[in-house]
C-alpha cells in the first residue's frame, strides 16, 4: 500500500494537471523533495513503481535533456479502489485519511461516500450467514468506562456491553430485575439489599458474584467522575456469594433508581487481573453484545450467545466513525436511518419508510461561567441575553428536531408562551449601550453538533450590538477559557439524571456555578432523596430549577425530539431513553 501512496504523492506533484498517460518532466531532485527522501531512495522508489507497472521513467541523458515520468494509472480510480479496500478491511480511519490527503481535485471522496452509503444498514453476511447492522457515527466514543462516562452516546454503547443490578422500564418507570432478581430496603432507606441471579456470565465465561459488585462500587467511589452517585454510601458488603448490601449515611429513597443508572454497570472483579489500561482497550461485561474489535474508527460488536436475558437477534453491530465534514458534504445516512436495502429510494412515507418518534427529549441550555471574570458576572447582562433570544423564532428558522422552547429541564405539559414574547427591543439596546455590554466580546463554546444553534445565538447578539466569539470544540476541554457554554442534556433516568447534571464534578452545569450555588443544590438534593414520595421530590427539583432560572445561571433554550426512519422489513426498532436505537431487539423478516 505504501507503494501506491507514493505513486499518488508523485501524481499530485507532477501530473495533477496533465493526467494519466501524459509525460511530465521531473528531476530526481524534485522527486526526492516530493517524497521527503534522499535521491538514492528516490531512485529505489522509481524502480519499484516502474517494475510494478505504475509509471514509465525515462531518465534524461546528456546536457539539456530532462527526465520524464509517465503515470499509467488513473489517480481517482486508484484512490477509490484503495480506500474501498481499507474500508473492507475495517480500517476506515486509513481510508478517510487517504482520501483527505490525495483526493483534492477529484471526485473520489464523493464516489467513496456514495459507495459507503450502500454499505450501511442491515445486511446478510453471506460468508457467515450472519445478520449485521452497520451504522455511521460522526463523533468518536469517548470512553466505555461507566465510572467516567458523561455522554449519552457512550452510555448507550456501555449498555450494549454491561448490565446493571436493576433496570428502569422506559414506558412505565417501573424498576425491573437485571443482574439482581430481588431486592429490599430497611424502613428508612439507609440499607439496600440485592439478591443476584445465578449463572450470569461475563463475556469470557467467568461467573458474576457479589465480589464483582463490591469491586465495581469501591472502584466507582474512588475518585471517578461519577462517584457523585455514591456520595451517601457508607460501605458495601458481600453478605454471601449472591447477596450484596449497601449501607448509606443518609436516607435515599431514590437509591433503587440509582442502581438502574449506566454509571453503576457491573464490571469483573480486579478487571480479570489486567491493568486498567489493558482492560479498557477491549472491555468485557455481561451485556447482550461483546467487543470483537475496537479501533478509533470502528467498533465491532458480536452477539453474546450466553446472555442471561435472551440472545440478541442481530449477530453483529458495526459502528463506523465518519468524519463529520465528509458526512455533511455527502449527506450520508446517519444511524437515525436504518437502511435495509441500498436499492431503496428516498427515505419517505411514499416509499414505505416509517418515522418513529421517541418519548424522550433532549434539552439544550446555556450556562454562564461564574468561575471566570467577564460580562457574564453581571446578572443584568445574563438577563439581557435571555430576553433577546427568541426561542420560537429560533425553532422557526433552524427547524429540524427542535420543537418547543424550554422553560426548564423537562418539557412543559401546557403550551409555552412566556419566553421571547414581551421583549422591548429599544429598551434592551439602551441598556446594552448604557452598561457597556457592547464594548468587549464574550466567548461561547459548543460541540459541533450544536454549531448551528451557537451561530444563531451569535447572530442575535450581534444584531443587538453584543460581540460574541464562537468556539466549536469540546467545551469540557476549555471550560476555564470560555464565558458561556451551549450544550444539551438527555434525561434517560429522569430525576437521577437531573441530580447527576448538578453533582457530577465535570458537568457543565456544576463546573460553571458559583461554589455557594453548587453547595445549595447539594443540600436541596439531600432533602429530596429523603422524601419517600415522588411529588415531594419534584417540588424540590422545581425550586432548584426556579433559582437557576431566576439568577440566570442557566438559560433554558429548546427541547428537541429523537427520530429514526426505518423500513417495515426491519422489526423490533425502538428508540431508547438515550435517544439511540436499541440493538438487542432488531431483526429482519
Amino acid at each position: 500500500m505504501l507503494t501506491i501512496e507514493r505513486y499518488l504523492t508523485l501524481y499530485g506533484r507532477f501530473a495533477s494537471v496533465l493526467g494519466a498517460g501524459a509525460a511530465a518532466e521531473a528531476t530526481l531532485e524534485q522527486i526526492a523533495d516530493a517524497l521527503y527522501c534522499t535521491e538514492r531512495n528516490a531512485k529505489l522508489v522509481l524502480r519499484k513503481l516502474s517494475e510494478e507497472g505504475y509509471i514509465k521513467w525515462k531518465a534524461g541523458r546528456g546536457r539539456g535533456n530532462r527526465s520524464q515520468i509517465t503515470f499509467r494509472e488513473d489517480r481517482e480510480k486508484l484512490l477509490l479502489d484503495l480506500s474501498r479496500q481499507y474500508a473492507e478491511d475495517g480500517d476506515y480511519n486509513k481510508a478517510f485519511h487517504l482520501l483527505q490527503t490525495f483526493g483534492e481535485g477529484t471526485a473520489a471522496n464523493e464516489r467513496f461516500m456514495e459507495w459507503m452509503r450502500g454499505s450501511f444498514g442491515f445486511h446478510k453476511h453471506q460468508g457467515k450467514l450472519a445478520d449485521v447492522l452497520r451504522l455511521p457515527i460522526t463523533r468518536t466514543i469517548t470512553t466505555l468506562d461507566p465510572a467516567e462516562c458523561i455522554f449519552s452516546f457512550d452510555a448507550h454503547m456501555i449498555q450494549q456491553i454491561c448490565d446493571r443490578l436493576v433496570v428502569l422500564e422506559e414506558n412505565t418507570g417501573r424498576v425491573l430485575p437485571g443482574i439482581a432478581h430481588e431486592w429490599e430496603c430497611n424502613e428508612d432507606a439507609t440499607a439496600w439489599t440485592f439478591h443476584l441471579r445465578k449463572s450470569v456470565l461475563f463475556h469470557d465465561g467467568t461467573a458474576l458474584t457479589a465480589a464483582d459488585v463490591v469491586f465495581t462500587i469501591e472502584r466507582l467511589r474512588n475518585g471517578k467522575l461519577n462517584s457523585w452517585i455514591l456520595r451517601s454510601l457508607d460501605r458495601v458488603e458481600a453478605v454471601s456469594e449472591r447477596t450484596v448490601r449497601f449501607h448509606l449515611h443518609t436516607p435515599n429513597w431514590l437509591f433503587l433508581k440509582y442502581a438502574c443508572s449506566v454509571v453503576m454497570s457491573i464490571l469483573p472483579s480486579g478487571l480479570l487481573g489486567q491493568s486498567e489500561e489493558m482492560f479498557w482497550k477491549r472491555p468485557i461485561g455481561t451485556g447482550p453484545f461483546q467487543i470483537e474489535e475496537w479501533t478509533s474508527g470502528r467498533l465491532l460488536l458480536e452477539a453474546n450467545v450466553q446472555y442471561f436475558q435472551s440472545r440478541p437477534h442481530l449477530d453483529q453491530v458495526e459502528i463506523v466513525h465518519v468524519p463529520q465534514h465528509e458526512a455533511l458534504k455527502a449527506n450520508v445516512a446517519t444511524w437515525k436511518q436504518l437502511i435495509c436495502d441500498p436499492k431503496l429510494q428516498a427515505v419517505t412515507e411514499e416509499n414505505g419508510w416509517v418515522k418513529l418518534e421517541s418519548k424522550n427529549v433532549c434539552t439544550s441550555m446555556l450556562s454562564f461561567n461564574m468561575q471566570r471574570e467577564g460580562l457574564q458576572q453581571s446578572k443584568l447582562f445574563r438577563s439581557i441575553i435571555d430576553q433577546l433570544l427568541d426561542r420560537k423564532r429560533m425553532i422557526h428558522e433552524l427547524g429540524g428536531a427542535r420543537y418547543m422552547p424550554a422553560k426548564g429541564f423537562f418539557p412543559e405539559s401546557e403550551p409555552f408562551a412566556e419566553i421571547g414574547e414581551a421583549v422591548c427591543d429599544e429598551e434592551l439596546r439602551k441598556q446594552i449601550i448604557r452598561y457597556g455590554f457592547d464594548q468587549s466580546p464574550i466567548t461561547l463554546c459548543s460541540h459541533s453538533i450544536h454549531e448551528a444553534d451557537a451561530r444563531w445565538i451569535q447572530k442575535q447578539c450581534a444584531d443587538y450590538g453584543i460581540k460574541m466569539l464562537v468556539r466549536v470544540e469540546a467545551p469540557e476541554n476549555v471550560l476555564d477559557e470560555v464565558d458561556m457554554t451551549l450544550y444539551s442534556l438527555v434525561f434517560p433516568e429522569g430525576e437521577v439524571t437531573l441530580i447527576e447534571s448538578c453533582e457530577q464534578e465535570d458537568s457543565f452545569l456544576k463546573s460553571m456555578m458559583t461554589p455557594e450555588l453548587s453547595a445549595w443544590t447539594l443540600d436541596r438534593f439531600d432533602e429530596a432523596l429523603a422524601c419517600r414520595n415522588s411529588p415531594d421530590r419534584m417540588a424540590i427539583y422545581a425550586d432548584i430549577e426556579e433559582r437557576l432560572r431566576r439568577e440566570c445561571q442557566v438559560l433554558f433554550m429548546l427541547h428537541s425530539k429523537f427520530y429514526t426512519d426505518y423500513h417495515p422489513s426491519l422489526k423490533g426498532v425502538r428508540i431508547n431513553s438515550l435517544g439511540w436505537i436499541d440493538f438487542k431487539h432488531i431483526w429482519r423478516s
